[in-house]
């Protein structure tokens, strides 16, 4: 959004939920999956040492770093699940069904968490901005101007009562998530860390409604995986309020979606190993070798 755009923004947004009922069926279909605690090995967070070299290379610039979005870059181990350990442990504690809704302070603790977790404690820590914010490259669709800060105060109470208010509450909880991610990155309330903010507000969102924080994986692995259509996705959307938000929950729920697959992949294995201990020994070690030529097989005689 253009500076000037600020002043007539609002909350308004449109969505088709017809065409989403595939997406959102989906989810139900591998919804034992989202609810179950069980986490793949390629779920797991990256070292300590790569989370910080990831974090020194991406804080303070006001933007995700720049990602190929090609095949290469869904190889499972060149995408980035930056630290985020202390800050999913509290939304696991805080966010149970049944607990408050989202607020300011919860949004302000989240951020302090990312900005400690990854070496950017500060006075920026927890805080809303006090300076313009300009986010964006060309390869995206250019730049992207956050809310003016002296109206942050404000359209942050706007946000909380939004996500949590009106349609919201009826709304699957995937796109309730999706809409408190999008709105969030659009006004963009912090000097940096917007994105990784805003991912774990829609974790906050899902875990309320019971599911795990297998959420946060799914919407962090998939943004990071395919970084590029992404923010493009983004832009495109924010050139015009009400905002067109549908292509960009459907590309959030298809991530939830595949990477919900995978964990479903994953348990159905381990049970099947469970059943059946022969399907634990890896599947080279289970080749049929032929016989050596002295075998003394009665089978296979070995030659004079």
């Amino acid at each position: 959004m253009e500076s000037e755009d600020w002043a007539a923004f609002d909350f308004s947004y449109s969505l088709d939920l017809g065409s989403l009922a595939p997406h959102l069926l989906a989810i139900e279909e591998y919804k034992a999956a989202a609810l179950n605690p069980v986490l793949p090995p390629h779920w797991l967070e990256v070292p300590e040492a790569a989370a910080a070299a990831a974090a020194a290379n991406t804080w303070g610039r006001g933007q995700d770093a720049p990602a190929a979005d090609d095949p290469a870059a869904a190889d499972e181990k060149r995408v980035p699940v930056r630290k985020t350990v202390k800050a999913r442990t509290w939304i696991r504690e805080r966010f149970v069904p049944g607990s408050a809704a989202l607020s300011l302070a919860d949004i302000l603790a989240l951020h302090g968490m990312v900005a400690e977790e990854h070496g950017a404690s500060g006075p920026t820590a927890g805080a809303l901005r006090t300076t313009p914010c300009e986010v964006g490259r060309a390869q995206v669709g250019g730049i992207h101007r956050g809310a003016p800060a002296q109206r942050l105060p404000e359209l942050m109470a706007q946000y909380v009562a939004f996500v949590d208010g009106g349609e919201r509450r009826s709304l699957p909880a995937v796109v309730q998530a999706l809409l408190a991610h999008f709105f969030l990155d659009t006004i963009h309330p912090f000097v940096d860390g917007n994105g990784r903010t805003a991912r774990l507000v829609a974790a906050a969102v899902l875990s309320r409604h019971g599911y795990n924080l297998h959420g946060t994986y799914a919407l962090m692995r998939y943004f990071y995986r395919h970084e590029i259509t992404y923010h493009t996705m983004l832009h495109r959307i924010w050139q015009r309020c009400p905002f067109a938000v549908t292509p960009f929950v459907a590309f959030g729920i298809e991530g939830f979606v595949l990477e919900l697959k995978s964990v479903d992949a994953f348990i159905k294995m381990k049970l099947n190993r469970l059943r059946d201990p022969a399907l634990a020994v890896p599947a080279w070690r289970r080749r049929i070798r032929p016989p050596r030529a002295d075998s003394t097989d009665p089978v296979h005689p070995s030659r004079p």
